[in-house]
C-alpha cells in the first residue's frame, strides 16, 4: 500500500466568482451535489460566467474524476460523501466550486477504483474523524494525501480496474439518457395538458 501523496495525482477544488453564481452560464457543481455515482439534482442547479469560467485554471471536470464533500455539516460531525460523473452526466462541460475536490490520478480506472475504496471502512472513518475535528466540518489536502491506498500496480487492482469500467460506462450513459429523457417530459407535458400538442389522432 502507498499514501496518496507518493502517487502522481491532481488533488484540487474550484470556485466562484464574487457575488456567486449566477443565471445562466456554465454549470459550477458544488457540495451538494457530491452525493454517490449516479446522482444528481438538477433543481440545484448553478452557473458561473463563461467568461470567468475560461479563466479558471482549476476545477474543470473532464470526466471520471473523483469528487469528494470537502466541508459542511453540523459543528463536531462531518460525513463524507464521494461522487464521479461522465459521458455527458450531468453536463458536457461543467466546473466544481470551492466545496468540492477533485482527485484524479490519471487513470480512469484506477479512478473508479478510488471512488469505491473511499466508501470502505478506513479512508471513510479516516476522513471522518479528520473532518468532524475543525470548527466548520471538513477535510483538508493533507487529510487527503495522507490515506493509504493500494498501489495501482497491484495484479488484482489493475484485474478490477479493467473489469468495472465497462460498468462505468454504462451507469453514466444511462443517467445522461434519463436526463435528456426527464428534460423531454418536463418539455411536452405542459403542451400536452394545455392542448397546445394533440395527439388524439396518433396511432399509439
Amino acid at each position: 500500500m502507498v499514501q496518496i501523496q507518493d502517487l502522481p495525482h491532481i488533488l484540487e477544488t474550484g470556485k466562484r466568482p464574487k457575488g456567486g453564481a449566477v443565471s445562466e452560464g456554465i454549470p459550477s457543481v458544488g457540495a451538494e451535489n457530491v452525493k454517490q455515482l449516479g446522482v444528481f439534482d438538477s433543481s440545484s442547479a448553478k452557473f458561473i460566467p463563461r467568461e470567468f469560467a475560461m479563466s479558471m485554471k482549476k476545477g474543470k471536470i473532464e470526466g471520471y474524476e473523483l469528487l469528494l464533500y470537502k466541508d459542511g455539516g453540523k459543528p463536531g460531525t462531518f460525513t463524507p460523501h464521494f461522487s464521479m460523473f461522465g459521458e455527458g452526466f450531468p453536463y458536457e462541460e461543467f466546473y466544481i466550486n470551492e466545496h468540492v475536490f477533485k482527485l484524479d490520478f490519471n487513470d480512469r480506472g484506477y479512478n473508479e477504483f478510488a471512488y469505491l475504496y473511499m466508501q470502505t471502512d478506513y479512508p471513510y472513518h479516516w476522513l471522518a474523524n479528520n473532518g468532524g475535528k475543525a470548527a466548520i466540518p471538513g477535510i483538508n489536502q493533507q487529510n487527503v494525501n495522507e490515506i493509504w491506498i493500494y498501489h495501482p500496480s497491484h495484479p488484482l487492482v489493475q484485474e478490477f480496474c479493467k473489469w468495472v469500467q465497462p460498468l462505468f460506462t454504462t451507469i453514466f450513459t444511462n443517467c445522461a439518457e434519463k436526463m435528456k429523457l426527464s428534460k423531454l417530459r418536463d418539455t411536452l407535458l405542459p403542451k400536452l395538458m394545455s392542448g397546445e400538442l394533440d395527439v388524439s389522432e396518433l396511432d399509439l
